[in-house]
């Protein structure tokens, strides 16, 4: 049995012409702020451009710009012309702004992480001293100790010194009373001497008074005898 070859071509064609009919995918997309305005020789779109094209957010001088006005008279750096006032304000625009605080927020960001980062130091700074002050603590009361012991050992000398003065004092003082009961004695032993001489001397006289007396009886009863 013969095919017809209209049909099978039908059905190989169909999913091509399908995929060919449908619409590609959207993606997103937005309309650009960033504009490029030219600057005029004069307040009209006729005149020449002095400066081709200043881009959003460039700052300006204003030299004139009446309310109602189309076009605005400022200046650029060297160069004075018109510019559609439909893109002149007097304040810095919303992206400019936005700029500025998104400059303001990366330098305040950048503060905090170096404050952070000086915490930081400043904390390990701060254990390394305090480990340092713990450190010398214990030396110091080491050192307190090792103090003590020599003010102990440096105390008895002066004590042996205090106690050697006193002796001293003492044995002067019994130097000097030995000294008057030396003296003492030897005017006591020159009082005995003394009052042996005179012991003496009375019993030597006593003894030739005697003698005398009796040879002097005796010559007496010799006398009377004869």
């Amino acid at each position: 049995m013969r095919l017809s070859l209209v049909p099978v071509l039908a059905l190989l064609l169909t999913p091509l012409l399908t995929l060919s009919t449908t619409p590609a995918l959207a993606a997103p997309g937005w309309i650009s702020d960033t504009l490029y305005v030219p600057m005029r020789s004069g307040a009209g779109s006729q005149f020449r451009i002095v400066h081709r094209g200043l881009k959003s957010g460039t700052r300006l001088e204003i030299i004139a710009m009446e309310e109602g006005s189309e076009w605005a008279q400022v200046r650029f750096g060297d160069i004075e012309g018109y510019i559609n006032s439909q893109y002149v304000v007097r304040s810095a625009p919303a992206m400019i702004r936005l700029d500025q605080l998104q400059a303001q927020h990366q330098k305040v960001t950048q503060q905090l992480a170096e404050a952070r980062q000086q915490i930081t130091s400043l904390t390990a700074e701060r254990d390394q001293l305090s480990a340092e002050n713990k450190r010398l603590s214990g030396d110091l009361g080491t050192q307190s100790d090792r103090l003590n012991k020599l003010e102990d050992i440096a105390a008895d000398p002066i004590r042996l010194d205090q106690a050697n003065r006193e002796l001293n004092e003492q044995l002067s003082k019994l130097r000097t009373e030995l000294n008057g009961v030396s003296a003492e004695n030897t005017l006591l032993r020159s009082d005995k001497t003394s009052s042996m001489w005179l012991v003496g001397a009375s019993i030597l006289i006593g003894g030739w008074l005697v003698g005398w007396l009796m040879r002097s009886r005796s010559a007496r009863a010799r006398s009377s005898w004869s």
